[in-house]
């Protein structure tokens, strides 16, 4: 029939001859078939291979990610702490600007900074499959900003050496030192309610707490204007200083200076005490300015060390 086919096997020697009638149809069907089955395994190998090394790269880029989640996490923390020395750097030059008579750097001035490197670029795309607390592009921003911050304190610090060279002579007159080594402050300057008269008034100098007998030093260079016993001060010491400045230590235990002598910065005039309008051991410390109380706090320098080093540089020199 015409529309059969023909399989004829022959074996080798010709001695057995086989013979196959299929219809054309079922030809064509048993090749479709086997064509299917074909492309059907090759696509399930494909797939198999696409899979496989999708997955090791996937599993490549989570551990590569991981790492870099990891340093992006450092490079954080590293920021943050950079960023906390600049801000007691940055009060410490506030504190050095009002010592040697210079306007404060405006605060919009110091959030903007000077000069830095610019990053026009957001990576956040690239980085999707990091963390999502964790931007690479806001790190690269702080960094920005805290190069700029740096310039300025570098530019404000050029300026400040300038003046003080300029005023060398003078700085010895101002009160830049902690009148009590170790103390703790107690009370601030300004508006507070009276610890004993129980009303609100103007408090016009500090309270630093200490043990009875803690030394108490000159804060600047000067002559002593007067010391004994004077009212609610109890035991004070006021010392004269050049260029409108003066300073007073009240509620002393004793004053070991007398009316009239020349004191150098970080020379013993006291000790702490109780005497006067007082509940407990403390100095209260006062500057003046052209005879108006000032806050202390914008002269002298919370550093512990560096008023160590101060006062017994005094020492050793006498």
């Amino acid at each position: 029939m015409k529309d059969e086919s023909r399989l004829i096997f022959v074996s080798k020697n010709q001695q057995k001859i086989k013979e196959f009638k299929i219809s054309r149809i079922k030809l064509f069907s048993s090749v479709t078939i086997f064509l299917l089955v074909v492309l059907a395994i090759g696509k399930f190998t494909l797939d198999y291979m696409v899979d496989f090394s999708v997955n090791n790269e996937m599993k490549r880029l989570e551990r590569t990610n991981t790492v870099l989640e990891s340093r992006l996490e450092e490079m954080k923390n590293k920021i943050q702490l950079l960023s906390g020395q600049i801000n007691v750097i940055t009060q410490k030059d506030d504190q050095l600007r009002t010592v040697l008579g210079l306007d404060a750097i405006d605060e919009d001035i110091r959030k903007v900074g000077i000069g830095g490197t610019r990053y026009d670029f957001d990576i956040n795309d690239e980085v999707s499959g990091f963390n999502e607390n964790i931007s690479l592009s806001k790190q690269l921003t702080e960094v920005a900003k805290l190069e700029r911050e740096i310039n300025l304190e570098l530019k404000s610090y050029q300026e400040l050496l300038n003046t003080y060279n300029a005023k060398q002579d003078s700085m010895a007159y101002l009160p830049a030192l902690r009148p009590v080594v170790k103390g703790v402050l107690s009370s601030d300057f300004g508006m507070r309610t009276h610890p004993i008269l129980k009303y609100r008034r103007y408090h016009e100098g500090v309270d630093i707490s200490a043990p009875r007998g803690t030394p108490v030093y000159a804060t600047a260079d000067g002559i002593v204007r007067f010391a004994g016993r004077n009212g609610g001060y109890g035991n004070v010491v006021y010392l004269n200083h050049h260029y409108g400045f003066e300073t007073r230590y009240g509620h002393l235990n004793k004053f070991v200076v007398r009316n009239g002598q020349i004191v150098k910065r970080g020379e013993k005039i006291g000790e702490i005490g109780s005497t006067g309008l007082s509940n407990a051991p403390h100095l209260h410390y006062e500057v003046r300015y052209n005879g108006q109380p000032v806050d202390p706090k914008n002269y002298y320098f919370d550093d512990q060390i560096l008023n160590e080093r101060v006062v017994a540089g005094t020492m050793s020199s006498k």
